[in-house]
């Protein structure tokens, strides 16, 4: 088994988010802040205004006219979605290298992130609607772990796949039992190392059981529930697919029912089929 320390160091050798990325989510948690700074601050980079401007664009959002200026961007999407697009912008590249260890093919990792992000937010708009916008954020960040322990996971794969079938365990308790580290502790790391906050922390590392989740429960809650919403749908799922266990206690939380999801099912697949300039961002 490879050391908890060897790990950690190779979550620290994780390059940073861009300065823009951290300095926006910074923004967006202080109420001293107005909206035209959250612009004035993309403005400063023309290649991820011309990006963000694409995106509000396209047919992922069906906006009723052509937009030019990063400020009616703000006006018809607010200031989550547009922080939300630069993140994505930044974090697209990052997400399309292979990942053999968890079987999938390139893009399938951003695939599997994109659309937690929108089933994340869909079932917080049913849950807690001021918890939408975050939950997005959440949802494109809570697999981040996977790209630190693809090789691990890779080398030990057979004895994983051995577990989950003979004990019939979760590949989460699985990767603990061989590992001794599993990929929402290391996806927690690297959000640490990049000073995210701490409701974006947790939910990384408590999205496989989110009744753990100390502080932000409910925000977890979701995010758990849009990665099952995700992984059912089939959306960029690789070897591990359906070797996780969903937490009907997060449904308690969220006061919602099974039948709600079914409901968000279509708008869902709609609103994924909808997100093909933000899945090709890269």
């Amino acid at each position: 088994m490879i050391s908890i320390e060897d790990l950690r160091r190779t979550v620290q050798e994780v390059p940073p988010l861009p300065e823009l990325v951290l300095r926006l989510l910074s923004m967006c948690n202080d109420p001293d802040v107005a909206p035209r700074d959250i612009v004035e601050v993309i403005k400063h980079d023309p290649a991820v205004t011309m990006k963000v401007l694409r995106l509000c664009n396209s047919p992922f959002y069906g906006l009723p006219r052509k937009i030019s200026l990063l400020e009616e961007a703000m006006v018809y999407i607010g200031t989550d979605a547009l922080v939300n697009f630069v993140l994505a912008g930044c974090l697209s590249s990052f997400y399309h290298r292979k990942n053999e260890g968890y079987g999938l093919d390139e893009g399938d990792l951003w695939r599997h992130a994109v659309g937690t992000a929108i089933c994340s937010q869909k079932v917080a708009e049913r849950a807690d609607s001021s918890l939408a916008g975050l939950a997005f954020t959440c949802g494109l960040l809570h697999d981040v772990g996977k790209i630190i322990l693809n090789a691990y996971v890779a080398e030990d794969f057979q004895r994983l796949i051995d577990l989950v079938e003979k004990e019939g365990i979760s590949f989460l308790l699985a990767e603990e039992r061989v590992l001794g580290y599993t990929h929402p502790q290391a996806g927690a790391d690297i959000a640490e190392s990049w000073n995210l906050p701490s409701e974006i922390v947790e939910s990384i590392r408590y999205h496989h059981d989110p009744l753990l989740a100390k502080e932000h429960q409910k925000l977890v809650s979701i995010v758990h529930v849009g990665n099952i919403l995700c992984i059912s749908f089939g959306i960029g799922i690789g070897s591990d697919g359906l070797a996780y266990l969903f937490h009907p206690g997060a449904l308690d939380i969220l006061q919602i029912q099974v039948k709600d999801l079914f409901d968000l099912s279509i708008e869902v697949h709609d609103k994924f089929k909808r997100a093909q300039d933000l899945l090709a961002l890269s």
